[in-house]
């Protein structure tokens, strides 16, 4: 391992120096007049328990983007928000497997994405591999945003597969009272002549339309030109529509029907060539009841259906997911004031992938699929109880219990506590279990994705190289479903320590995961009964359940209320292991240390400065050369002036130093300078 380089260990220090800072203020502070009156400065969430609970006491390590922060920059991709929060990496391009949210240092297909709490659905399957499209977070105005919540570490318990490594909830904005809402325009201007503009529209408008009955109505076009010079970006050009129209019953029933339509389109020119789908469509319905029963006792029920479409080809490729989702919660006291929450599920998967699904050239099995079809049924009921046994510590227990057709039923368990030792001080930590059935290519023994020699450095053992030719004339191999594979699992542990007061906050968490049966493309002899992975002329690989793997790291975080009108933030992430642990290969390709840090001036009531950077530490490249690309750090200047209530201006540069990622030796284009300008009005 190479030594840290200079910015890595200033990030490092100053993280060192500010932690120090918060402890010696600390003890200087004057106490808080009581935890009733703390709480009131605390951020209410929802995604830890499916409840409103303030964050501090929330049985999970959580973080908020807030609406202010979502309005600072234009958001030509929520994953750029994404990127500065702790334990968080990808992010850090606008297409490629960069753009992508990692949480812990896990896969972007561990992480669940939710809209209010509800499933946004998957498009992976839609595309010919499943890695080879972007990922399904900008489906949504920005204008639509109150805020994003970020739980990092599994939630099976609550929300069952896809929630290993995390939990993403974009909470959209209420329908107003009155009729109102707001236009943004931005504009952005890279400082070079192979760079493409970007333009993003958005709106939003909500209001009564009687006593008892809301509307709201957003919607957005982002447009960001193709790049032309060699590995740069492509163009993009996305826009989404949304209706939501609510029904109050009476002051205790509220119905709600909700619909939604977006397209992606990308393109590219010059030495740029697309990534992703040329045309892919998003459609969503959803049927909403939020209930009260006396003063103890909420209920919420949704059904939803989210469908995404290749339209950009002739093949049709779509897939489509239907969820019901129902809990109830109830306050009550036996002997220790609890908050108990339970619920059901039931969600059925379709897919359809022509050119994927029953494409098997040589059915190996004996029992591969004609059909291009697959789909899947799941059931699952939860329990999780939130146990206050002494005013100052929260246990919560919980347990979800997941039947998925084709697999073994599945049992996650959740313990955690939240211990305030002193107002300003929170200790947290638990152990949890979490699971990921596999996806439907990957359980289909009719499903076969062609590589180009990617996948297949497994069979080198077997003689394969990078310019073996099969029966049909392809180099690589195909790699093939498994109908006889098993979810995925993994146990994971978390302590952390925090500090907030005055306006000085802290906090440190140490997290480890450890996997069993992760799912792996292995050479097809491995599989028994079969003898070689080279049959009737095709080279083979499988997915089979062989391996385990680790990931352990440290997330910190410091504010720092360096003047009334001017605060610093920084966070660093840390990844001490992210391995495969059957192997001793890398798991994943993720920096060894992520920091960023943020000097917030409100100059006056209306003028407002920002000065942020993001440090992206050395990181694997190869792991079969060993490669590692250099760090690298980027400076952001932006600034906002209100100049009404109903007007808001905005301007700034972005990676003012024009740092290029691909001269820093990385596999993927961070962009370039971008200078920018827009205006939020609201009415």
């Amino acid at each position: 391992m190479s030594s840290p380089s200079p910015l890595s260990r200033f990030t490092v220090a100053a993280l060192s120096v500010a932690v120090g800072l918060v402890i010696t203020a600390q003890a200087h502070a004057e106490a808080s007049a009581d935890a009733a009156s703390a709480k009131q400065m605390d951020t209410v969430v929802v995604t830890a328990t499916g409840a409103q609970q303030w964050i501090r006491d929330a049985p999970a390590s959580i973080s908020v983007i807030t609406r202010e922060e979502i309005e600072r920059k234009p958001v030509s991709s929520i994953g750029q928000l994404l990127s500065t929060v702790p334990g968080v990496t990808g992010g850090y391009a606008l297409s490629g497997a960069q753009s992508k949210i990692k949480l812990r240092g896990l896969p972007e297909q561990y992480t669940l994405i939710l809209i209010d709490g509800r499933r946004q659905g998957n498009s992976s399957g839609v595309n010919y591999r499943d890695d080879l499209g972007p990922q399904d977070l900008n489906w949504l105005s920005p204008d639509m945003i109150e805020r994003i919540e970020v739980v990092r570490g599994p939630m099976s318990s609550l929300y069952g597969s896809d929630a290993m490594g995390g939990v993403i909830n974009i909470i959209t904005r209420k329908i107003a009272n009155e009729w109102g809402g707001s236009v943004t325009y931005n504009y952005s201007k890279p400082d070079s002549d192979t760079r493409g503009n970007t333009t993003q529209m958005g709106a939003l408008f909500s209001g009564p339309l009687t006593p008892n009955l809301g509307l709201r109505v957003g919607a957005n076009v982002t447009n960001r030109e193709s790049d032309t010079g060699a590995r740069q970006t492509p163009g993009n050009k996305a826009q989404n529509y949304n209706a939501l129209l609510n029904w109050r019953i009476n002051d205790d029933h509220t119905v709600g029907v909700e619909a939604s339509r977006g397209e992606q389109r990308n393109t590219g020119a010059g030495a740029v060539g697309a990534w992703g789908l040329s045309k892919l469509v998003q459609t969503g319905y959803v049927v909403m009841h939020d209930g009260r029963y006396g003063d103890a006792s909420t209920s919420k029920t949704t059904l939803v259906q989210n469908d995404y479409e290749d339209k950009g080809s002739t093949v049709g490729n779509h897939a489509k997911e239907t969820v019901f989702d129902t809990a109830f919660t109830r306050s009550f006291d036996w002997g220790f004031e609890q908050n108990i929450n339970v619920g059901g599920q039931w969600k059925r998967e379709q897919l359809e992938n022509n050119n994927t699904i029953g494409t098997v050239p040589v059915t190996w099995t004996g029992t591969g699929r004609i059909s291009p079809t697959a789909e899947a049924d799941s059931w699952a009921l939860f329990a999780e109880d939130h146990i206050t046994l002494h005013e100052r510590f929260i246990l919560t227990v919980g347990l979800r219990w997941d039947n998925t057709d084709n697999y073994d039923d599945n049992l996650s368990p959740r313990i955690y506590g939240v211990w305030h030792p002193a107002d300003a001080w929170t200790i947290r930590g638990g152990v949890s279990e979490g699971f990921r059935a596999p996806t439907l290519k990957q359980g289909t023994a009719g499903a076969a994705t062609q590589s180009g020699g990617n996948g297949c450095t497994a069979l080198t053992a077997e003689g394969w190289t990078n310019r073996s030719v099969s029966a049909d004339g392809t180099t690589g191999c195909y790699m093939a479903g498994n109908p006889d594979l098993e979810p995925e699992t993994s146990t994971n542990y978390e302590i952390g320590v925090g500090f907030d007061q005055g306006g000085w906050s802290a906090s440190a968490t140490y997290f480890l995961t450890d996997f069993d049966d992760k799912i792996q493309q292995v050479p097809l002899r491995e599989i028994p009964g079969q003898s070689t992975s080279f049959v009737n002329g095709f080279w083979w690989t499988v997915a089979q359940n062989v391996q385990k793997a680790r990931t352990r790291g440290v997330e910190a975080s410091v504010t720092v209320p360096l003047h009334e009108r001017l605060s610093w933030t920084t966070n660093a992430t840390r990844m001490l292991e992210s391995k495969n642990r059957s192997t001793g290969a890398s798991l994943l390709v993720v920096p060894r240390i992520t920091g960023n840090t943020s000097l917030d001036w409100q100059v006056t009531d209306a003028w407002s400065l920002n000065l942020s950077a993001q440090h992206i530490g050395e990181q694997l490249v190869s792991a079969t050369s060993a490669t590692f690309a250099k760090a690298y750090t980027t400076v952001d200047l932006v600034t906002g002036f209100d100049v009404n209530e109903s007007l808001t201006l905005r301007a700034g540069v972005l990676n003012v130093g024009d740092v290029s990622t691909i001269e820093e030796g990385n596999n993927y284009d961070g962009g370039a300078r971008t200078f920018f300008v827009g205006a939020t009005a609201r009415f």
